[in-house]
């Protein structure tokens, strides 16, 4: 990952003396934010705590009391928005993009400082927590985490129904009761799998089961044991995401192709799973914000491969 403001090294000298915090971002990128211009509000602008009441006013699901979906940091609710960023996971390489693109809200559907509720307890000392909190607070940058409602969202959970376009699920029938969708035409799960690669633009996908194993039905399952409803759907080919535990839920689904029963298995990490659900996210942001400039930029697959491709 490219980082602007501080070279590794001297990332690695300033954590050893524990500067960071106030020296890692001294560097002004292109379009950085100041406090005092994010602030000072003028007339048909918006802040981002009106960009969340908006938000609120239009997921159509009541807002719960306990949510890990607020302002991220140290983020100012009455900063002026000036274009919004919406991304999988708010990695400081796209707080940089952001910055650049001179969006400086961003809406991230996961964590920020790396665990759910984006408490900072145990990272307050750490050097990468100081260094993007402070990338953030001297760039004036605001994060909002958009997760329970954009999943509780009515009519559509946006990020399963990103899933259901880039999948091309959306054009197969569904049966409710199977939970399952019916492929167009049969393919062989080896064949399948080249597919899922390439509609993910993923090179992390991972296959349990038979290579030559005909695949009709497909369906989305639960990345822990047991699974839900404590029953799979009964589809041929069974996608989960970022496994719980690889040796339960892996080892699992292996037990039941060695079994003998005719299904596969097909794993993707939690970004691909997800990803695509907030650029659809950013499509309906802008029917209710459409004052304000909003685009997608994807914080891209985690993971590279070892083997040729």
């Amino acid at each position: 990952m490219k980082n602007n403001d501080i070279s590794r090294r001297n990332f690695l000298k300033l954590s050893g003396a524990g500067l960071v915090g106030t020296l890692g971002t001294g560097l002004l990128l292109p379009g950085q934010f100041t406090h005092a211009a994010g602030t000072a509000k003028q007339n048909g602008s918006i802040t981002a705590g009106e960009v969340v009441e908006r938000i609120k006013q239009n997921v159509n699901i009541p807002w719960r009391t306990e949510t890990v979906d607020n302002l991220k940091g140290n983020g100012n609710p009455n900063t002026v928005v000036m274009g919004i960023t919406t991304t999988f996971m708010g990695t400081l390489d796209i707080l940089q993009k952001s910055l650049k693109a001179g969006n400086n809200m961003i809406i991230s559907h996961e964590p920020i400082f790396w665990n759910h509720t984006d408490i900072d307890e145990g990272l307050t000392g750490d050097p990468v927590y100081l260094h993007k909190l402070d990338f953030m607070t001297r760039n004036g940058l605001i994060v909002f985490r958009f997760h329970d409602h954009l999943h509780g969202r009515k009519p559509v959970d946006s990020i399963a129904e990103g899933w259901n376009e880039v999948m091309g699920w959306e054009n197969y029938r569904y049966n409710k009761e199977k939970r399952m969708y019916t492929l167009p035409e049969p393919v062989t799960l080896a064949s399948y799998a080249q597919e899922v690669k390439k509609r993910l633009r993923s090179d992390s996908v991972r296959v349990v089961g038979d290579p030559q194993l005909i695949i009709r039905t497909v369906g989305m399952g639960s990345n822990k044991v047991p699974v839900r409803d404590g029953r799979l759907p009964a589809a041929d080919l069974i996608f989960h995401y970022e496994p719980d535990r690889e040796n339960s839920v892996t080892e699992y689904e292996r037990d039941i192709v060695l079994s003998g029963q005719q299904k596969a298995f097909i794993s993707v990490s939690h970004n691909r799973r997800e990803e695509d659900g907030m650029g659809n996210c950013a499509r309906w942001l802008r029917t209710i914000l459409p004052e304000i400039p909003i685009q997608f930029i994807s914080s891209e697959e985690p993971f590279w491969r070892t083997v040729k491709k």
